[in-house]
């Protein structure tokens, strides 16, 4: 299979940078060895779009976050991605943390962050009543804000392959393919061989070890662990804004929000360790976030808490994104080490790295405008959201949307089937793009269902579909299928 550029990872970084590719008249294939999408770090994150006060003036985060914060709030219309502008506070306890505030403060102006500025905890009370008293001042950020993570990089793959990208799942990139000449070729994967004279390396945790086979091993990745609470929707106005601790060198620390659905989060933790698929939940990681997060909002209410979960982010020996061409070998591209503000970053992220693609194919390949490139991307329709006139006028048109699947998140069975016709091949992935599971049940209630619906629509026997591809079925077979089988086994004893 021949293509102009082979990006991979999926991402958020993978997926932007291939819709920004998209705007040009060459073949992109994005690959990803996941089954849906998001996976990895882009799954289960903050959601956080920062300000731009965190990172040092003069470093690679810095030159990003602003840029691609401001990039967000356009985008959010675009693509019809949620996102709850919300601004956020980081907090401070003592006269020591008010210093780090005014470092802090001194850093956001010189990155051009709009609006920071330090206030009083009195002041802070005035707009989050359930903060803590404790709090004496905080730098508030009023462009910062949360997203919906899962629509943003369904909205960036969706808008790439509309443009004509093509994205490849469940492919596994095992190493990189050399010309007679030392330069890229492409990649080998399970799948076979993807040729294309520029790769670009937004492999997340893997970024190294893929950089490693390219010979580049300047930077090394700890994966690092974060651990969340996330509660019930019920809790929405509890807080209204994303609030933070004042950082230390583990990170930014615990912090509690308001998601773009109206969840409130909490986490994460900062735990290194060498498995960079190890996502499990730990007592000792899920106590120190609930210690966090009352410390910000001592009546934080964990006894609405409906899920826990935990991401693994990208964390770099370097401290800063890894973003370059390696001269050697020509045409292998590494965006590596994007942890937070990675997901803010990810827009303005994405044009850099298309210039430098256009550099690297160089006169081999024509780097022309696609004319026919269409900017706009709308999502499946959200019914929860919807009045009773609109959910009345689109059930007319398709009875679908007028039979609830998912209670807790009131999704319709017309979604699902859009869903599916979107790609989505698991029950998971049909959680990402229309939230059926996402609530308080947890899938208990809509799981039956979904899966029901994705039989019928794939053509498969229900006993194929599964939660997350590869042999995770939900079902092992039919009961009586099952007693029939273990009863002829006994008498055969």
């Amino acid at each position: 299979m021949n293509y102009d550029v082979v990006i991979i990872g999926a991402g958020i970084i993978g997926s932007g940078i291939a819709r920004e590719l998209s705007r040009y008249k060459i073949k992109i294939a994005v690959i990803d060895k996941a089954s849906e999408l998001p996976s990895g770090a882009s799954r289960a994150n903050s959601s956080m779009i920062h300000g731009g006060f965190d990172d040092k003036p003069g470093s690679v985060k810095a030159r990003f976050c602003v840029p691609g914060n401001k990039l967000w709030h356009k985008l959010k219309d675009e693509l019809d991605v949620h996102m709850n502008e919300c601004g956020s506070y980081v907090c401070a306890f003592s006269d020591e943390e008010v210093k780090h505030l005014e470092t802090l403060l001194e850093q956001g102006k010189a990155n051009g962050c709009p609006g920071v500025e330090i206030i009083s905890g009195g002041r802070l009370r005035e707009k989050e009543p359930n903060a803590s008293g404790e709090i004496i001042a905080a730098l508030w950020s009023p462009e910062a804000g949360i997203i919906n993570n899962f629509e943003a990089v369904h909205a960036f793959i969706e808008s790439a392959q509309i443009n004509g990208a093509e994205l490849f799942l469940e492919t596994l990139v095992t190493g990189l393919l050399f010309d007679d000449k030392g330069g890229i070729r492409g990649v080998t994967t399970n799948k076979g061989e993807f040729i294309a004279p520029v790769v670009i390396n937004a492999g997340g945790v893997h970024s190294a070890e893929i950089s490693s086979w390219a010979g580049d091993n300047s930077f090394r990745i700890i994966p690092t662990k974060g651990e969340y609470f996330l509660l019930d929707r019920t809790t929405q106005g509890f807080i209204h804004s994303f609030m933070f601790s004042c950082p230390s060198k583990a990170g930014k620390g615990i912090t509690v929000a308001q998601t773009a659905e109206g969840n409130l989060l909490a986490g994460p933790t900062a735990t290194e360790q060498e498995d960079p698929e190890d996502h499990a939940t730990t007592p000792e990681g899920l106590a120190e976030v609930l210690k966090g997060a009352r410390r910000l909002v001592p009546a934080f209410p964990v006894n609405l808490n409906i899920t826990t979960f935990a991401g693994v982010r990208a964390n770099i020996d370097t401290g800063d994104f890894t973003i370059n061409a390696l001269a050697k070998p020509r045409g292998f591209v590494n965006v590596a080490g994007i942890k937070s503000p990675g997901f803010t970053s990810a827009p303005a992220i994405a044009e850099y790295v298309a210039d430098m693609v256009r550099h690297e194919l160089g006169d081999r390949v024509k780097f022309a405008p696609n004319e026919k490139f269409i900017p706009e991307r709308r999502n499946i329709p959200r019914f929860l959201y919807m009045d009773m006139v609109k959910r009345r006028e689109l059930a007319q048109k398709n009875p679908a949307y007028a039979q609830i699947v998912c209670r807790c998140e009131t999704v319709t069975e017309g979604q699902v089937i859009e869903a599916v016709r979107r790609g989505a091949r698991t029950v998971s992935a049909v959680k990402m793009m229309t939230r059926a599971g996402t609530g308080r049940c947890q899938g208990g209630f809509c799981c039956p269902r979904v899966a029901e619906i994705l039989s019928r629509e794939l053509g498969i026997p229900l006993d194929e579909v599964t939660r997350h591809g590869g042999g995770s079925r939900l079902l092992a077979g039919r009961t009586k299928e099952f007693l029939l089988k273990k009863k002829r086994e006994e008498a055969a004893k």
